[in-house]
This record gives structure tokens, sequence and C-alpha cells, in this order.
């Protein structure tokens, strides 16, 4: 199974986009895009761990399914996480409420 980093990495080559024009589209810097790809920061060699916001980014330009992501998430600050699914469900509500109501409908149901 290959890594996230690489998936986007190969995502971004089928389609021909150079790093700017892939973080042009997905909406983060181009540097921290390579990063993202690498796994790691080439200035300090630490690994890079994707925001929730910039992992939904991603998945929406590259057609990536989110719950693809979910391995990235067990490194992910709890706190971090919920607080964006609550944004996440806020604009859900505000731009589809019909979606919203099935998401919390399906939530109870499990």
């Amino acid at each position: 199974m290959i890594s996230f980093g690489e998936r986007i990495f190969n995502e971004r080559m089928a389609r021909g986009w150079s790093l700017r024009e892939a973080s042009a589209h997905i909406g983060i810097s181009h540097t921290y895009l390579a990063s993202i790809e690498k796994e790691y920061d080439p200035r300090s060699g630490n690994p890079v761990t994707p925001s929730p916001d910039s992992l939904l980014k991603i998945c929406n330009a590259y057609g990536i399914p989110f719950r693809d992501t979910e391995p990235i998430f067990k490194s992910v600050n709890e706190g971090d996480l919920l607080k964006f699914l609550i944004t996440q469900l806020r604009l859900l509500r505000k731009t589809d409420r019909r979606m919203y109501q099935t998401v919390l409908s399906d939530a109870e149901k499990d």
C-alpha cells in the first residue's frame, strides 16, 4: 500500500501539474504541498502531518475519498480534529440542509 504522500504525488503527476499549479488548485502553498508529498519538512527533517482542512482541500482537488485519509488522523490532535468536524458540519448546515440532516440521522444509527 502506498502512503498518502506518494498517492497525492502520483495524482499530481497524472494531471501533469507542477507543484505551483497543484497548490493553486488545492489552496495551499507549494512548499507545504511538497512537504506533504515527501511526508517531512526538508528544512527541519520533521514529519509533516497535514491539518484536516488541508486534507479535505487535497481530497477535493484530486477526487480522493476523504475516508482514505483515516490513517493520517491517528496522528492528528483529537481536539483539532473535533473542531474541524464541527466547522464542517456547521458549513454543511448552512449550504445543504438536506445532507446535514442525513449526516445527523446516519450518525444516530451507529
